[in-house]
């Protein structure tokens, strides 16, 4: 049986609460935004990232202190929304093994996009793994934002050139030339 969890404000006055009333979606992905992004804070954090509202969830994942039991709820979220914050927070570069980095690139080229701007930043996947998957995509923009990095080898870079789209080839000869 699932659990349901309200979402209240309340304000108690010597132990006792003097006023309670349910938090819309809108106000509790206001307060999740600007609720201190500690560790502390992991345990609210953990039970907001089951609110039905993705708005909420995003909110969630754009925090850079989640713990892994967060982040594992949040990387198999059903909306492209949470999972694009959820990338581009520093829990993803902490946590993010090969296999979920090959299955989030597939869901959305935003999300693409954002891992190849970081392909060797994730401390639970192989760089050359994720470099060669990268590389395997179709869309110009993630072999561009895989091109930007001053880390990517010459001999990738010397292949992007060969590539059909001129911003692909203009950024890898930029690359290489920088």
């Amino acid at each position: 049986m699932e659990s349901k969890l309200d979402y209240k404000i309340v304000i108690e006055e010597n132990g006792s609460v003097v006023y309670s009333a349910n938090l819309s979606y809108n106000n509790l992905s206001y307060l999740v935004s600007n609720y201190g992004d500690t560790g502390e804070n992991n345990d609210f954090f953990s039970l907001v990232a089951r609110h039905s509202s993705a708005a909420v969830r995003q909110s969630v994942a754009s925090k850079d202190s989640l713990s892994e039991e967060v982040f594992n709820v949040l990387v198999d979220d059903s909306s492209v929304s949470v999972l694009r914050s959820l990338v581009s927070a520093e829990p993803f570069k902490e946590y993010a093994t090969d296999e979920i980095i090959e299955r989030l690139v597939e869901i959305d080229v935003e999300i693409a996009v954002t891992i190849a701007e970081q392909w060797d930043s994730f401390k639970q996947a192989n760089p050359t793994r994720t470099c060669a998957m990268l590389m395997q995509l179709s869309d110009p923009s993630v072999l561009e934002a895989l091109a930007r990095s001053d880390r990517l080898p010459k001999k990738l870079l010397k292949q992007l050139l060969n590539h059909p789209d001129p911003a692909v080839v203009e950024t890898a000869r930029s690359s290489l030339s920088g």
